[in-house]
């Protein structure tokens, strides 16, 4: 049986020249039923009814906070809900909006190239769907004026403003299905209910992982609206204990640590007399000793289930991991009645810090380097260049901590997670955690002075394999050219030469031969609406707007033409038409986000730079 979807999308007029839906009008419904296999474009009010009452399942990209708030203000009030949040839905009805499937879910969803938080720059569907291969240069998005829909048009112009909606109806379509297809192996975790309402593409990860779990347990699925904030301390995160090492490196890491401490120590169940911490581990309850709980076994049964669908390379195996990683979080959550439980969350967390602080003590008192810890993972120093010694010694430590629990379980062990010949840390301002800063212990304490930062750091591994972590480089403000110089040069002479700090003179010629080649390198890309929306006519915004109109524009910063004062923003034509020279290219920025690869030399002659 054919699913009654409509994909859909609208085309509206902007009085105000920026989207503002509860003041602009519809001017053409453009959608695609899954029903007839046919695309549609409506304009009349009963029309469109028509064929929202004819579907139950809707899918749009923005559309819950835009393009049905748009019909809300525009004659559809009795059929679209509006609630707290600013969301807006049509009633009675499945509503999936892709954006916000995306935007929630990318920091876990792995594409080629990497996880997709990590690639996302913009959360617009044109860009989404390019990461994607969705769409290539020849279905490239043509610009429209939106300034004809506050007038009448034409017919050639409805044809034209038709053609740009059928486009932007078929990507959202190919996003929709590439969607299911990524999410397809939730749907087998959750009750059939839940499946027809999309419930695996609409609702939050934890929300999915509170209701398989309450699926698999024959558990009532309960939620609460009492709020309990009250904090607890994370995970331990050390300071590097200097900026370079190279040799045998290994980042050992536990395996899923905290859904082992959960199931092996018992958490979700509370007892008044039973497991205390053994006299080895400081905890805050006390644990039943005798019987595990029914919880607790799931975790377990999960995690031996995923290495199985791991194997075989089943994409439930996601599904679960989604689901075990996720089971701290609601433990410390008051929202999910059946797991809610504050002293096992602090618990979970307190025995985490220990786990991993015993671990560098054991590899230190066996004279092995300590380099760096974060949360669940040890990065140490081999200076015996014997690795099945290290093992053994890895697997006492996995002893001594299953020996001082009650529920020790046969998949608890710490992995070679990298096998590492170089790895560098970062000074700076950092970003450390004061609740593990608070637990330093005395290894961490001899590194706090020196100034590195916690998590900001970059590896080689021994197959060559270039790896960082949290770098400025890696934000998505980061400009083009930074982008670009990282990825294509630095990653590469990294990778040759072992090292990460170069001299000012290596970035200023490889930056002046890149714009000599690609000028619009060193562009900067502003979005901006009609000079009259902004409050302040001297914005950056509303001086681009009003000298070159709404839309995306890409201009260079420099220090003598176009808008701006001070820094001023000019188009390429204009750069070349002035006879401007790299020199007058304002670089500042570039240079900041490079700073992490940059040596510290004597002061210079800024003046060459370019600043």
């Amino acid at each position: 049986m054919t699913e009654k979807i409509l994909v859909y999308d609208l085309e509206t007029a902007t009085p105000e020249g920026k989207p503002v839906p509860d003041k602009d009008r519809l001017k053409l419904f453009g959608c695609y039923s899954y029903i007839t296999q046919k695309r549609y474009y409506l304009t009349s009010i009963k029309d469109i009814r028509k064929i929202i009452d004819a579907h139950d399942i809707f899918v749009g990209f923005n559309n819950i906070q835009y393009d049905n708030a748009v019909l809300y203000h525009n004659g559809f009030n009795d059929i679209i809900d509006k609630n707290k949040y600013g969301d807006y839905k049509i009633k009675y009805k499945v509503n999936i909006d892709l954006m916000q499937i995306i935007k929630s879910r990318a920091s876990g969803m792995k594409i080629k190239g990497g996880l997709l938080s990590d690639l996302l720059m913009r959360h617009s569907l044109d860009f989404i769907t390019r990461l994607l291969n969705l769409v290539d240069d020849s279905t490239a998005k043509k610009e429209f004026d939106y300034s004809k829909l506050n007038r009448e048009m034409s017919k050639e112009e409805w044809a034209e403003l038709k053609s740009y909606l059928k486009r932007d109806i078929d990507i959202t379509k190919k996003l929709y299905e590439w969607v299911e297809e990524y999410f397809k192996g939730f749907k087998p975790f959750l009750n059939e209910k839940d499946v027809n309402k999309k419930k695996y593409l609409t609702c939050s990860m934890a929300v999915f992982a509170y209701k398989a779990i309450c699926k698999r347990l024959d558990m009532r699925e309960e939620y609460s609206d009492k709020e309990e904030h009250e904090a607890y301390g994370g995970g331990y995160v050390a300071y590097p204990a200097g900026d370079h090492f190279e040799g045998d490196i290994y980042c050992l890491d536990f395996n899923s640590l905290y859904p082992h401490i959960f199931s092996q120590c018992n958490l979700f169940s509370k007892d008044v007399v039973g497991w205390d911490g053994n006299n080895k581990f400081q905890v805050k309850g006390i644990y039943n000793d005798k019987q595990q709980g029914k919880i607790e076994k799931l975790i377990i049964d999960f995690y031996k289930e995923r290495l199985e669908l791991k194997k075989k390379k089943d994409p439930r195996e996601y599904s679960i991991k989604v689901i075990i990683n996720t089971m701290y979080g609601m433990t410390g959550n008051s929202s999910f009645k059946q797991l809610y439980n504050y002293t096992a969350a602090s618990d979970c967390t307190l025995l985490g810090r220990q786990w991993v602080k015993l671990a560098r003590r054991r590899f230190y008192e066996n004279k092995y380097e300590i380099i760096y810890t974060d949360t669940d993972s040890v990065y140490i120093g081999d200076p015996f260049d014997n690795k099945e010694k290290m093992l053994k010694i890895k697997d006492q430590l996995i002893k001594e901590i299953k020996d001082n629990v009650p529920f020790p379980q046969i998949t608890f062990d710490m992995g070679i997670d990298d096998e590492i010949s170089h790895i560098w840390f970062f000074k700076g301002n950092g970003n450390s955690n004061k609740e593990s800063d608070k637990e330093m212990d005395e290894l961490d304490m001899l590194n706090k002075p020196k100034g590195f930062m916690k998590k900001n750091y970059l590896y080689l591994t021994k197959n060559g394999e270039l790896k960082y972590k949290n770098l400025g480089v890696r934000k998505k403000s980061v400009s083009t050219l930074t982008r670009y110089i990282f990825s294509n040069i630095l990653i590469p002479k990294i990778k040759e030469e072992k090292k990460v700090k170069f001299t000012k003179t290596f970035f200023m010629n490889k930056i002046t031969k890149l714009l000599d080649e690609d000028l619009s390198l060193a562009c900067v890309r502003y979005k901006v609406n009609k000079v009259n929306t902004y409050k302040s006519k001297n914005s950056i915004q509303a001086q681009i707007a009003d000298k070159h109109g709404p839309g995306i524009h890409f201009l260079i910063p420099n220090k003598k033409i176009g808008v701006g004062k001070g820094k001023f923003y000019c188009t390429i034509e204009e750069f070349k038409k002035c006879k401007l020279t790299i020199n007058d290219i304002d670089l500042i920025n570039v240079y900041r986000e490079l700073e992490y690869f940059i040596m510290k030399e004597k002061p210079v002659d800024l003046s060459t730079w370019g600043l």
